[in-house]
């Protein structure tokens, strides 16, 4: 009952630590490199350790995000926590290890979303969570699957997420994942 006890605080932090990830500013020296998929509109925010791309035609969202330095967190212990709280919330269809890409490798999770304002709703009191969210079109409150990625490369924790409508989700991201090999951290 004690370790239960202490690992819900923890877990708190770690979930802000993850969800901080793809949703806070970063001003760390880190650089992400990454093949852009074709034809989706870079969010004009877009630096070295923040990018983002929105995909009108199918209302898809693909960005990967460099977590602030003083929230990384070792990644054997981010993961777990973070699979415990998404399915806490009920949005966990599956999680799994993943390896990708240029020697890359962490935990993957896909999501099943009701809507982005639920979402949204979910995660209400956290800073920026809208911030990323908002480049789906309002009116589109569909459901979304989405995958979630965290990986760690040099100590630096990452998120990539992808989100789209579920009746889009497989071909899109089949369409992505040549972006998603693509992925360096330097």
């Amino acid at each position: 009952m004690k370790n239960r006890l202490l690992n819900k605080p923890l877990g708190v932090v770690i979930l802000v630590a993850a969800v901080s990830l793809v949703f806070s500013p970063t001003f760390a020296n880190a650089e992400i490199k990454i093949t852009p998929p074709s034809n989706w509109q870079a969010n004009p925010d877009n630096n070295s350790t923040s990018l983002i791309w929105f995909q009108n035609s199918t209302k898809s969202v693909i960005g990967v995000k460099k977590a602030p330095d003083f929230l990384s967190f070792p990644l054997f212990l981010a993961g777990p926590f973070v699979t415990q709280f998404l399915a806490d919330k009920g949005v966990l269809e599956s999680a799994d290890q993943i390896y990708f890409g240029n020697s890359n490798s962490g935990y993957r999770y896909f999501l099943n979303l009701s809507s982005p304002s639920k979402l949204l709703d979910s995660f209400s009191g956290l800073p920026q969570i809208g911030s990323f969210l908002t480049t789906i079109p309002e009116g589109y409150d569909v459901p979304y699957k989405g995958m979630l990625i965290l990986t760690q490369k040099q100590g630096d924790l990452y998120a990539i997420i992808f989100l789209s409508p579920k009746e889009n989700f497989d071909s899109v991201m089949k369409e992505i994942q040549t972006t998603l090999d693509s992925i360096q951290f330097n």
